[in-house]
């Protein structure tokens, strides 16, 4: 079986539509981050942005725990009891969020759009914090967060989402990693739902603790529930994304770890980063065998690492004399 994966797509839908017409595969994961911006227009964006901090500002302030789409509401359902400058910025917040709303729900249907037209293969979508709750869009049959599935003889599992608040998203249409700490017990959905399905591939946006989780100048931020689920378990392959900075494969046991980094062009803690990158990922019955790193310059992709995953560490077949990534660091473990 071979798949083609891709993670952070953030908006690079020409990007995607040639990814569909050039390559073969079985199957294709979109894994979060499908979309990047919530306008087209970078007045929108700042504007909603503006207004949305603006807001969590003041319920910090208050200590209050509303979201921002809560609290907005009440300001103007009771206005007697805000200030008229709440309640222009809440009138101005609901705008802009139903805007943000149907503008993404359109970039979704261009997308199934794209699938459609041009995808010889299943296609299966997974939510990112930049995304709206995939239910809610055009690409709600392809959605695959808390659930699962089987292809050939695998069982795939999915979970999206971060544990993070994401400026410029409806938050309200979001989907909640429900993870956190409370009276020194850590409570993980991600990790109950893993334990429940047992997968042969999970399917990760947020990346488990300690695999390509690794943001800089702030350390690891995976999921420790993730973590836990495949210290005790041994899926054949986990593939996340969400760290663009942190970039690899590894393996550990039986297990195969891939993040290839982000599709879509992004702004990071390195500066700007063009991505392209992609993987192809090869599996006989339920071993991963091997894995390519690849990268869409313009309109042609190229192959810049080919790893074998067949032994008990990983092994460079190949890489490419115009590749940007060594496989030095992109091989951990090695």
């Amino acid at each position: 079986m071979k798949i083609v994966y891709l993670t952070d797509i953030h908006d690079g839908l020409h990007g995607l539509k040639k990814i569909l017409q050039s390559t073969e595969a079985d199957i294709y994961l979109f894994s979060g981050d499908i979309i990047y911006k919530a306008f087209f227009s970078y007045d929108r964006i700042i504007d909603f942005c503006g207004v949305q901090e603006e807001i969590y500002y003041l319920l910090n302030e208050s200590k209050d725990d509303s979201t921002p789409f809560d609290f907005t509401t009440k300001a103007i359902r009771f206005p007697e009891k805000f200030s008229t400058s709440v309640i222009e910025k809440s009138q101005k917040y609901r705008d802009l969020y139903k805007l943000a709303a149907k503008t993404m729900k359109d970039k979704y249907e261009i997308i199934e759009k794209l699938i459609q037209k041009y995808a010889k293969s299943p296609v299966y979508c997974l939510p990112g914090n930049y995304d709206l709750d995939l239910q809610y869009t055009e690409l709600y049959q392809r959605e695959i967060h808390r659930k699962s599935f089987e292809y050939g003889n695998l069982k795939f599992a999915a979970y999206g989402g971060a544990p993070i608040w994401t400026s410029g998203i409806p938050e309200k249409l979001t989907v909640v990693f429900h993870e956190y700490t409370k009276q020194g017990k850590n409570y993980s959905e991600p990790e109950d739902f893993f334990r429940e399905e047992l997968p042969d591939i999970c399917v990760i946006h947020n990346p488990a603790y300690g695999f390509f989780d690794k943001v800089p100048g702030v350390g690891n931020v995976g999921s420790q529930g993730i973590r836990r689920y495949l210290d005790d378990e041994s899926p054949s392959l986990v593939v996340s994304g969400h760290v663009h900075e942190d970039q690899g494969i590894t393996k550990k046991g039986e297990t195969v770890f891939i993040n290839p980094s982000n599709f879509g062009a992004v702004d990071s803690v390195y500066g700007f980063q063009e991505g392209g990158y992609f993987a192809e990922i090869f599996l006989d019955g339920k071993k991963v065998v091997q894995s390519n790193l690849c990268q869409l310059m313009g309109d042609e992709w190229s192959r810049l690492i080919e790893v074998d995953c067949t032994g008990k560490t990983l092994e460079l077949i190949r890489q490419s004399p115009t590749s940007k990534v060594s496989s030095e660091d992109f091989i951990r473990g090695r």
